[in-house]
């Protein structure tokens, strides 16, 4: 099986509705596809260059995952029928460097966790 990073853009409405949710589907149309996920976090928020099916603004989803190649025709076209998915983008991995990056893409998930839990520090007082 191969190593694939997914870049998904979400519907920034349904996600920040149910951010778990959105991002389970993701997950779940991997699996139901035969792949196994093995990261997966929120890269960004960002303005859209052009208006994407009416959206402005998109939610990018980073993921990396193992899919037998033959699957990957059928997720591409699941992705594209679905509508918390506005674009996708799938690039296989080189083998060499694949455990670089699902390591990366891992501890980029543990500073992001960490960071929406961890208060700000408190200013200097002057």
């Amino acid at each position: 099986m191969a190593v694939y990073e997914g870049m998904f853009i979400l519907d920034p409405a349904k996600f920040s509705r149910d951010p778990g949710a959105a991002a389970q589907q993701v997950a779940d149309l991997i699996t139901g596809h035969g792949g196994t996920v093995l990261a997966a976090r929120l890269w960004d928020e960002r303005k859209l260059a052009y208006p994407i099916k009416g959206h402005k603004k998109g939610i990018y989803w980073l993921t990396y995952f193992k899919m037998p190649g033959g699957n990957l025709t059928a997720l591409e076209r699941q992705c594209e029928i679905t509508d918390e998915i506005i674009r996708k983008l799938v690039l296989k991995v080189d083998d060499r460097i694949a455990d670089a990056l699902v390591q990366h893409a891992l501890a980029g998930e543990a500073t992001v966790k960490r960071s929406t839990t961890t208060p700000a520090p408190a200013a200097p007082a002057q």
